[in-house]
């Protein structure tokens, strides 16, 4: 057995190595996800993190393996998962450091946009612009709260780019105060030129965008419905993904899919291809609108999507997350102390998608209303499905989270799905390593 990736060290606090007992019977925990490869068989924890290799003849007598014991992959016939799960996640609760500041900012510039989309959860929310005034408090308000960290600002809309001078704004004070920070922005795209990508690169030092493509050019300016006239806003964003990829900064095109558009999204990404080729700075990923369906269209919808991804990854864009390699907490910036949203108004929220409601605070006042902290946190009941599922000790749903239309089993199978590709792509990693080790 090798061991690709070792499991978080908080398991060794909490629960330390398994012991052996002879005459037991074996199995492997519901949270071990296998995937076979050319020599061997990977297994990863959901639970510990720990990703393992092994030979093909350890994996065809698995159970009697006993590092794998050791290292909590195998537990007694009835053994109890789900109980040990939420123990080490108390625990562990209790053993990892509170944090002391704040280094997380979601900032709203603005709550207007440039487009119309007519899935857009804001719609009918008020145009708010943020102030010099405010943007001023903005910056005071992370010097104060930051501690001694570098901070991650995330600029969100509305379309911030509509409110651009607030984002250099803010930016330039933190400079000019020494405040270390990087950031990233969830934009349209539209309205950034070959100036702006330069100094977002120079002064927002913005290192990635998440811009929404949802169709084809006809399909695409249909569906945005810009407030522009006589503009085809689908080649312009192109363009614009090409300054941004040419200057170092990394996009995530996010293909955002329903019955309407499904059909014609390969052509989408094969344009892509055609356009960018081969760009280490570009990925895409397919993401579904949300609504409700029958179980029969979410069906259809889940296989094309996953049709769609697969020519993704063929064409190299893969969106990579990677394999959780820490006892999940958290599900996001709404139940965690790091992070907090920042309204144009100077408001305090915990989540994006509530940009003019359930606020907790402002930031001209250290007052904070602990029942809306206390409202983010608080998870939504087990369902069935979670006695069998493997991805389990990674699934934090809150009441609180609009995208959480419930779990379905599409939903589980393509955090499974997620979790595989990451596997490969580690052994891979450690494929390239043994081969440069062996050059060496």
């Amino acid at each position: 057995m090798r061991i690709l990736l070792p499991a978080t060290p908080l398991v060794d606090q909490v629960v330390g190595k398994q012991k052996y007992a002879k005459g037991q019977a074996w199995r492997l925990m519901s949270y071990v996800i296998q995937c076979p490869v050319s020599d061997g068989v990977l297994l990863y924890h959901a639970l510990t993190c720990a990703l393992v290799l092994l030979t093909k003849r350890e994996a065809a007598n698995i159970t009697v393996q006993r590092k794998l014991i050791a290292h909590w992959f195998l537990v007694p016939e009835q053994h109890d998962d789900r109980k040990l799960c939420l123990q080490i996640r108390q625990l562990a609760a209790v053993f990892k450091p509170k944090p002391k500041a704040t280094t997380g900012y979601t900032i709203l510039p603005t709550t207007g946009c440039n487009a119309r989309c007519f899935y857009c959860y804001e719609k009918g929310t008020k145009a708010v612009g943020m102030t010099a005034e405010t943007a001023s408090s903005v910056a005071r308000y992370i010097m104060a709260h930051r501690g001694d960290e570098k901070v991650k600002l995330s600029w969100f809309g509305g379309e911030p780019l509509v409110n651009a001078r607030v984002i250099d704004q803010i930016c330039t004070e933190l400079r000019e105060n020494g405040v270390p920070y990087h950031s990233s922005m969830i934009s349209n795209g539209y309205l950034f030129d070959a100036d702006m990508v330069q100094r977002a690169k120079e002064l927002w030092l913005l290192g990635n965008v998440q811009i929404t493509l949802d169709g084809t050019e006809q399909t695409y300016n249909s569906v945005k419905s810009y407030v522009y006239k006589g503009v085809n806003a689908f080649e312009r964003v192109l363009k614009n993904i090409g300054l941004l990829t040419a200057a170092g900064i990394s996009v995530a095109i996010r293909l955002n899919v329903d019955k309407h558009n499904i059909g014609e999204m390969p052509q989408l990404v094969t344009l892509l291809h055609q356009r960018f080729g081969q760009n280490k700075h570009l990925s895409v990923y397919s993401h579904a609108l949300f609504g409700e369906r029958t179980a029969d269209d979410s069906a259809a919808l889940f296989a094309q999507r996953m049709q769609l991804e697969q020519l993704i990854k063929d064409c190299g864009y893969w969106h990579r997350k990677g394999l959780l390699r820490d006892i999940k907490l958290n599900n996001c910036m709404s139940d965690n102390d790091q992070s907090v949203v920042i309204a144009p108004t100077g408001h305090l929220g915990k989540c994006e998608h509530y940009v003019d409601r359930h606020f907790f605070g402002h930031i001209d006042s250290e007052e904070r209303d602990e029942t809306v902290i206390s409202k983010f946190r608080e998870r939504q009941g087990e369902v069935e499905a979670c006695a069998a599922c493997a991805a389990y000790p990674q699934c934090i749903r809150l009441v609180m989270c609009e995208d959480d239309c419930g779990c379905t089993p599409e939903k589980r199978q393509e955090h499974l799905n997620e979790i595989v590709e990451a596997m490969i792509d580690e052994y891979r990693n450690y494929l390239n390593k043994k081969v440069h080790e062996t050059e060496i």
